[in-house]
């Protein structure tokens, strides 16, 4: 996704722009001032979100070749891949508000969610479907997953691995997201 990330103080929004050629991350103020590139790479960068504490941002980049995760300071500075434990294919990170987790889709084959600590390592697929949005008390995950021809909204007790259906009628949705 392109759209847009507000960090949690509301101060400053990431961005995916093409100023450079080639889609990377910035950052800029609320209104615009203060724009700045975070990343110089020649391959497409996606999905920014912030950390908690709002000083990084982790987004999906395929600088290695293949869509992966990365860390880059706001402050500036270099970015780094996050250790995905061998699964490829990772976009859609979103950083739990307690700090302690990225949940993400692997997008190939059936789109699978998953679960690891924000320093990387540890990961662990969690339910089958995309667009993972961490709920305020870092327990829940709401995200879509394809029923046949439509695409549910689902609630995931991330601890229990308790999946259960929302808005069973609702049509077609995607990129469900938690108020704050």
């Amino acid at each position: 996704s392109s759209s847009p990330a507000v960090s949690p103080d509301g101060r400053q929004v990431a961005m995916i722009l093409s100023r450079s050629g080639s889609p990377d991350v910035w950052v800029a103020n609320v209104d615009g001032s203060n724009l700045r590139q975070l990343t110089k790479t020649k391959e497409l960068e996606a999905s920014p979100c912030w950390s908690p504490d709002g000083r990084t941002l982790c987004f999906t980049s395929a600088d290695g070749g293949r869509p992966a995760l990365y860390t880059v300071p706001v402050s500036g500075g270099s970015m780094k891949r996050l250790n995905t434990g061998g699964v490829t294919q990772c976009t859609e990170p979103d950083w739990s508000p307690d700090g302690k987790w990225i949940a993400f889709t692997r997008a190939a084959g059936e789109f699978t969610i998953y679960v690891m600590p924000a320093t990387g390592g540890d990961v662990k697929a969690v339910a089958a479907g995309e667009d993972p949005s961490w709920s305020p008390n870092s327990r829940t995950l709401i995200f879509t997953r394809r029923a046949g021809s439509e695409r549910r909204l689902s609630l995931l007790d991330v601890p229990s691995g308790h999946v259960k259906d929302l808005l069973r009628n609702s049509g077609s949705c995607s990129q469900p997201s938690w108020a704050r």
